[in-house]
């Protein structure tokens, strides 16, 4: 085990990524480079959604711990992750899905009404 990523890890160390320090190392540094530093928010990005072509991905073994990684970074350092301005939504993963739901389906009755009313004035 990297005792720099295990410093990084702290009381964490359950999150250790094992998969991808054996089977990724050149992922598994710049994780430990970029740990604590601006950059990391952007890596952990870029290998949750590649926007380069011709990649197939990781393997669902390897996306799980970037993703516990990155969730775990988000929570260790807040002061590294984009403002919920960012997306319209804040994070997507918080949203309550029944009331987002609820309001697009009040809002369509009501273009659908006033669509109608425009009709018949017609």
């Amino acid at each position: 085990m990297n005792q720099k990523m295990l410093e990084h890890l702290g009381e964490h160390a359950d999150k250790y990524p094992t998969n991808l320090e054996q089977k990724y190392p050149h992922v598994f540094h710049k994780l430990v480079e970029f740990w604590g530093t601006t950059d990391m928010r952007p890596y952990f990005d870029e290998l949750i959604m590649s926007n380069r072509p011709n990649r197939l991905g990781f393997p669902p073994e390897t996306v799980t711990e970037i993703w516990a990684l990155s969730k775990l970074y988000s929570t260790l350092h807040p002061e590294h992750e984009p403002p919920e301005s960012i997306s319209a939504f804040g994070d997507i993963w918080n949203v309550d899905v029944d009331a987002a739901r609820d309001s697009w389906k009040q809002q369509q009755a009501g273009e659908k009404q006033t669509s109608a009313e425009k009709k018949s004035d017609t």
